[in-house]
C-alpha cells in the first residue's frame, strides 16, 4: 500500500492514489461484487486501522466522490426492504484489474516492509528505554503485541494452506466461463456471475 504515493501508468492511464485511497479500493474489492456503503466502509476501515487512525465521514465521503469522478468506483442507490435506500460503491473494471496487478506485483515487498517496520519500531523502543528508564515503555506489553501479530501471521498461513488444499483437491473448482476460483459453496461465480453446476 505504501508504494501508492507515486504516479503509475496502468493500461496506458496515469494512476496516482494515496495509501488511503488504495486501502479504500481494496475494501471495495473485498466487498465485490455486492458492493459496500460508505457507512460500512468507515466501520471496516476503523477495524483495520485498530485505533491508529479513526476514519471520519468528512474524510471518506469526499474521497469516495473524487474516486467516483476519476472512474475508480461507481456508486448507486440500493433500496432495502428493511430501511431507506443507501448508496453502495463498486469497482469499475479498470480499478478491479489495476488492484489485481498491484497486489500481485507488490505482495512480497509489502510483507518485507512490515517485517522491517516491526524490527525498526522495536529497536527504537529499546533505544528510548535505554536512554530513559522512566520512559514508560512496558516490554511485557510490547512482547504481547508482537505475539498477537505472530498469531495473525499463523492464522493467515492456516487460511492459505486450507485454500491451496481446497484448490488441489478440487473442492474449489474454477468457473467454467472465466476460470476464477470459486472458494465457497455458491450458485453463481462471484467474478462473472455464471451459474455454477450443482
Amino acid at each position: 500500500m505504501f508504494f501508492m504515493g507515486k504516479k503509475l501508468k496502468i493500461k496506458g492511464q496515469d494512476v496516482k492514489l494515496s495509501p488511503l485511497e488504495f486501502m479504500i479500493l481494496l475494501k471495495v474489492y473485498q466487498a465485490d461484487p455486492v458492493g459496500i456503503s460508505g457507512y460500512d466502509l468507515i466501520n471496516d476501515l476503523n477495524k483495520t486501522f485498530a485505533g491508529m487512525w479513526t476514519p471520519q465521514s468528512g474524510t471518506i465521503y469526499p474521497l469516495l466522490s473524487r474516486m467516483q469522478g476519476d472512474k475508480y468506483i461507481v456508486g448507486e442507490e440500493q433500496r432495502s426492504e428493511l430501511g431507506p435506500a443507501k448508496k453502495v460503491f463498486r469497482l469499475t473494471d479498470f480499478s478491479r484489474s489495476f488492484i489485481e496487478v498491484m497486489l500481485l506485483e507488490n505482495f512480497e515487498p509489502e510483507l518485507t516492509f512490515f517485517g522491517n517496520y516491526l524490527d525498526f519500531i522495536t529497536e527504537m523502543m529499546m533505544k528510548v528505554r535505554k536512554k530513559d528508564p522512566s520512559s514508560g515503555i512496558n516490554f511485557s506489553q510490547v512482547k504481547l503485541a508482537i505475539q498477537h501479530f505472530a498469531t495473525h501471521v499463523q492464522d493467515t498461513l492456516k487460511k492459505v494452506d486450507e485454500f491451496t488444499a481446497g484448490i488441489t483437491s478440487g473442492k474449489f473448482p474454477p468457473c467454467k466461463k472465466c476460470g476464477a476460483t470459486i472458494d465457497r459453496d455458491a450458485r453463481f461465480c462471484p467474478a462473472c456471475g455464471n451459474a455454477v453446476a450443482a
